[in-house]
C-alpha cells in the first residue's frame, strides 16, 4: 500500500543563563604571601611555618605547589595546606575542600569537603559561602537545599563576590529557591558584571537583548555579550550570532553569524552545532552544503539533543546529506522519541506505519502517535489527524495492543517532560517538509 508522512525537524532558538563557567578556590587575600615577597626567603617562610604560623603554612604550600622559590612537589604542598587548615585558617580549608571536591591530589570526599566548606564559610569567607552553596544546590555530600545554597549565595554576594552574586541573579530569573524577580536578577548580573564576571557579563546582555528587568538595549546587549565572549564564555558567540542573524540592533548578516556559530560549535555547544547546521541546510548565510550540515546535526545528535537526534533522522529519511538510509533513521529517531520529544514521535510513527526501516506495526504506530499528541499545539493537531486516519485501517485487536504499548511506555516514564522544556527553549522555530517512501 502506497503511503504518504511526514517527517519534522525543529531548531532550538532561546538563550540560556549560566552559572559561572568554574569553581577555582580564592588565594589568601590580605595576607603576607612570601612568594611574591622577595624580601622573605623561602627558608625564612619555612622557619615561620614550622613554628606554627598559619598563613606561612599556606604560602609554603603555595610555593611548594608552583615551585616558586623551591622544587615543585605536591605531596609537600598538601602537607603544608593541611596543616594550615587544621590550624583555621579559612582560605586553607577553603582551597583543600576544594581538592577534596574535585578529587585533586586526595581521594574525591563529598562530605570531607562539605565539612572544610563548613568551617571556611562559618569564618565568613565568602569563597568557601560560594562553593558549599554549590554543594547544596547539587546535593554533592548533603542533600540537596535550594533555600540553604539561597542563603550562602547571599551570603558571598554581600560581601561582593562576583561569581556569586551571578548565580544569586541565575536563581532570581529561573526561581529556583526564590521567587522568579527579574529586576533583581538584573541588578546582580550587573553588579558581578562590572567587576568582570564572564558568565555574568553574557547573563546581562541577555538581559539586555531581551529586555528582561530592564529596557530592551540591543547597543549594551552587543557590549555585554562582546566582554562576555572575550572571557571565554562559549554561549556568548551563540547569542552574538543571533544578533547578526536576526538583525537585533546591527544590521543583519547571516554570514558573520555563521562565523560567530562556528565558534561556539566546535567548542562543543550543543544548540550551536543546531544552529550551523540548520544555516548549512538552507543555505542562509553560507552556500548550501548538506552534507556539512548532516555533520553537525549529527555531532549534536551524539550529545543526546533530541532536537538533532529528530533531524538528522529526518535527513537519513530524505537522503539529505547522507545516504537515505530508514535504519539509521529509525535509530536516531528512536533516541529522540524516547526522551518524549514529540515530533521525533510523531515521525517514528510514520516509519512504523509504512513499514521504512523497521516492520510494518500499527500498534507501534498508535503509541508513538498517542504520545506525540502531549506536545505543543502544532504537534499535537498533526498527530491527532494521523492518529485518526490511522485507528479506521486498524482492527479492535490492533487498537487494543496499541493502547496496551501505550501505558507501558507512560508507566515506565512516569515522571518524563517534554524534552524540549528540558533543552530550555523559549522560543522553537520549525519546519517540516513532505517525503515519500
Amino acid at each position: 500500500m502506497y503511503k504518504q508522512f511526514r517527517i519534522y525537524a525543529f531548531i532550538l532558538l532561546s538563550g540560556v543563563f549560566i552559572g559561572a563557567q568554574d569553581r577555582p578556590p580564592l588565594q589568601v587575600q590580605n595576607l603576607n604571601d612570601a612568594i611574591g615577597n622577595r624580601s622573605v626567603s623561602f627558608i625564612e617562610l619555612l622557619r615561620q611555618a614550622e613554628a606554627g604560623d598559619k598563613c606561612a603554612q599556606y604560602s609554603v604550600g603555595n610555593a611548594y605547589a608552583t615551585g616558586n622559590g623551591v622544587l615543585k612537589n605536591d605531596a609537600d604542598a598538601l602537607k603544608w595546606w593541611r596543616q594550615a587548615a587544621q590550624n583555621g585558617l579559612p582560605e586553607a580549608q577553603n582551597h583543600l575542600a576544594y581538592l577534596y571536591e574535585r578529587g585533586v591530589g586526595v581521594p574525591q570526599d563529598y562530605k570531607e569537603a562539605v565539612r572544610l566548606f563548613s568551617n571556611a564559610a562559618e569564618q565568613d569567607l565568602p569563597a568557601a559561602q560560594y562553593n558549599l552553596g554549590h554543594m547544596y544546590q547539587t546535593g554533592e555530600g548533603v542533600p540537596v537545599d535550594y533555600a540553604r545554597a539561597i542563603a550562602l549565595f547571599r551570603q558571598a554576594a554581600a560581601q561582593g563576590l562576583a561569581p556569586a552574586q551571578n548565580e544569586l541573579g541565575v536563581a532570581y530569573q529561573r526561581g529556583t529557591g526564590v521567587p522568579k524577580n527579574a529586576l533583581a536578577a538584573f541588578n546582580l548580573f550587573r553588579l558581578a558584571a562590572e567587576q568582570g564576571e564572564p558568565s555574568a557579563q553574557h547573563n546581562l546582555g541577555l538581559m539586555y537583548l531581551a529586555g528582561k528587568g530592564t529596557a530592551r538595549n540591543y547597543a549594551a546587549a552587543m557590549k555585554w555579550l562582546s566582554q562576555a565572549a572575550d572571557g571565554g564564555v562559549t554561549e556568548a558567540y551563540r547569542s552574538l550570532g543571533h544578533m547578526y542573524e536576526y538583525g537585533n540592533g546591527v544590521d543583519s548578516d547571516a554570514a558573520k553569524a555563521v562565523g560567530l556559530y562556528r565558534k561556539a560549535a566546535e567548542r562543543g555547544l550543543v544548540t550551536a552545532q543546531i544552529e550551523l547546521g540548520y544555516l548549512y541546510k538552507t543555505g542562509k548565510g553560507v552556500q548550501q552544503d548538506l552534507a556539512e550540515a548532516a555533520k553537525w546535526f549529527r555531532r549534536a545528535a551524539e550529545q543526546g539533543h533530541p532536537i538533532a537526534e529528530n533531524t538528522i533522522g529526518y535527513m537519513y529519511c530524505r537522503g539529505e546529506g547522507v545516504g537515505r538510509d530508514y535504519r539509521q533513521a529509525v535509530e536516531w529517531l528512536q533516541k529522540a522519541a524516547e526522551q518524549n520529544y514529540a515530533p521525533a514521535q510523531m515521525n517514528l510513527g510514520f516509519l512504523y506505519q509504512s513499514g521504512l526501516g523497521v516492520p510494518l506495526n500499527y500498534a507501534e504506530a498508535y503509541k508513538w502517535f498517542t504520545l506525540a499528541t502531549n506536545g505543543a499545539a502544532d504537534d499535537s493537531a498533526r498527530s491527532r489527524s494521523a492518529l485518526k486516519a490511522l485507528a479506521q485501517i486498524m482492527t479492535t485487536r490492533q487498537l487494543r495492543d496499541g493502547q496496551g504499548r501505550t501505558s507501558d511506555w507512560l508507566s515506565r516514564h512516569n515522571n518524563v517532560e517534554l524534552a524540549v522544556q528540558k533543552t530550555d527553549a523559549a522560543g522553537v522555530d520549525s519546519y517540516a517538509t513532505a517525503a515519500e517512501p
